[in-house]
């Protein structure tokens, strides 16, 4: 059961993401996109947007959020580990957790490392790419 709600919000993720004029590209991570997700593994997603809109998107992240679930808590971390990217952690109404990473064109190649799977790629930015584990 937590795992088809899992599937679920990552679908409605996408399509906030498709339909987001800030978003560039999304693309999800983690024990899903590696094919090996139990019913309690969170999932782990990223946005990319444009340098020049990143500001823009962190002021309305909440609404974002809001956008494709319900969120229970939700909890900023702000440049993660030192690595330059910010993200925020939510549990949904639903008990689905997880965290949606942020970064741009620039330095997406951070924010990631191992498998992935493209949800949305508006300028075929993640064509190719591999993220090496960090």
């Amino acid at each position: 059961m937590g795992r088809e709600r899992s599937i679920a919000a990552i679908e409605r993720f996408r399509v906030s993401c498709a339909e987001h004029s800030l978003v560039v590209a999304a693309f999800l991570g983690g024990s899903y996109a590696a094919g090996c997700a139990r019913p309690d593994s969170d999932i782990d997603l990223y946005v990319v947007t444009m340098p020049e809109h990143y500001e823009m998107f962190i002021a309305d992240r909440q609404r974002f959020i809001h956008s494709w679930g319900e969120p229970r808590e939700l909890e900023d971390v702000w440049d993660f580990q030192g690595l330059g990217f910010d993200m925020t952690t939510f549990t949904m109404s639903d008990g689905v957790h997880g965290e949606v990473a942020y970064g741009t064109t620039t330095n997406f190649l951070t924010l990631h490392g191992g498998p992935h799977e493209v949800l949305v790629d508006k300028t075929n930015l993640l064509d190719g790419v591999t993220f090496p584990l960090l």
